[in-house]
């Protein structure tokens, strides 16, 4: 793991423990910016609780994550959210297999929505 994805994921892990005591997370709180799968999912599996069952082509997606949370989220808000960010715009799906695990594919054959940087 490179410098800057251990970074971003360590200054996530930290927002989120301190987060964990409110009921939402503030505007602003996700801020992607060109941000790769791998480093999102660290913070998703933190947020859901969840554990992660992942397809190993997931590794090899090239799309940026890039999204600016505009309003108040809950945990669950923001784990859908971020659901959603990783399937318009990497084709990552996230399926939840039971309460405690998720599988994570990916479909090259979606349409990727582009993010402006």
């Amino acid at each position: 793991m490179n410098r800057t994805i251990a970074s971003f994921s360590l200054i996530t892990m930290l927002f989120l423990s301190t987060c964990a005591f409110a009921a939402d997370f503030p505007a602003g709180s996700f801020n992607y910016q060109n941000a790769t799968v791998e480093q999102v999912l660290p913070i998703y599996k933190e947020l859901s609780g969840l554990e992660l069952v992942v397809d190993s082509r997931v590794k090899n997606v090239r799309h940026w994550i890039n999204w600016k949370s505009t309003e108040a989220l809950s945990k669950a808000e923001a784990t859908k959210r971020i659901e959603k960010e990783l399937l318009e715009q990497a084709g990552v799906i996230i399926t939840h297999l039971d309460d405690k695990r998720a599988s994570v594919t990916c479909n090259d054959a979606l349409t990727i929505t582009k993010t402006k940087n």
